[in-house]
């Protein structure tokens, strides 16, 4: 992953440092965040990443209500031609690339880490120049979710039909400034459900759905059959005594079984961390 972060998400960030490099780019979002009302006159600071940062503590204090109003305010001037739709757009992606790098690292399954975090990039400065506008509310979530939409699409036809996540409607999901985590949730159970390794999407939970997101990554990345995914679901969920009597075999029997499945277990968890 260190690679990937040094190439496409390290120099989205060198150009980011040479944008606020230039003073008269956060006097003048500074000034569209007054004109919205996000701050008082004077009030917001000129210079960027000092400008974000104060964003980030207010969203934190204040809640999604903050967020959507400073957000919605920049989204309007990118939605514009010119010089001023290009820079509000580039705050506006910058302030959403922490949920890129994670959503990157969650579609990549065993992936290029830079091939995805550019689909995902790309994905990311569309949804911000089109973001429709009467949308005011769940601002970030949308953001974040449209762009899983997107990315998701696009990397599904570079690989085929199973490539990658199949994202459904997920605009129920509660909207935080960063909900990237619910997001992907929901995407693995949908998978998980679709994959026949429990049979609702609420049985992907606690740790039983950390088991089920390794087993999903898994067979999208190719080194784990799906029928054998099923097997160690329902084995790993099953307990014991009962199980074993179910399965038509002895206790002994059983044990080895778990024994096998947890060995597998932990070769497949290995190449997780070496793909993350």
């Amino acid at each position: 992953m260190a690679s990937g972060i040094e190439g496409v998400f390290r120099a989205l960030n060198t150009e980011w440092t040479l944008v606020c490099s230039e003073s008269t780019n956060g006097m003048r979002v500074a000034g569209w965040l007054e004109d919205a009302a996000v701050f008082a006159s004077g009030e917001a600071p000129v210079d960027l990443p000092a400008l974000l940062s104060e964003l980030e503590s207010r969203d934190r204090a204040q809640g999604r209500a903050h967020s959507d109003r400073w957000l919605w305010a920049l989204l309007e001037r990118a939605a514009d031609r010119g010089a001023d739709a290009q820079l509000s757009a580039r705050v506006v992606v910058q302030a959403m690339t922490p949920g890129a790098v994670r959503l990157t690292q969650r579609l990549r399954a065993g992936q290029d880490f830079d091939e995805v975090a550019q689909v995902v990039l790309a994905s990311l400065y569309q949804v911000v120049r089109a973001y429709p506008l009467h949308r005011r509310q769940k601002v970030a979530a949308n953001l974040q979710m449209e762009t899983l939409h997107l990315a998701s699409r696009e990397i599904a036809a570079d690989l085929g039909a199973g490539g990658t996540a199949r994202v459904e409607d997920l605009a129920h999901l509660a909207a935080d400034q960063d909900v990237t985590e619910d997001v992907w949730q929901a995407v693995v159970a949908a998978q998980a459900v679709a994959g026949e390794l429990v049979e609702r999407a609420e049985d992907a939970v606690g740790a039983r759905g950390e088991l089920i997101e390794l087993l999903v990554w898994g067979v999208e990345a190719g080194v784990l059959d799906g029928s054998r995914a099923q097997v160690i679901a329902r084995d790993a969920h099953a307990d014991g005594r009962g199980a074993a009597a179910r399965a038509g075999v002895s206790a002994v029997t059983w044990r080895k079984r778990r024994q096998r499945t947890t060995h597998q277990l932990r070769a497949l968890a290995d190449q997780w961390v070496c793909a993350a």
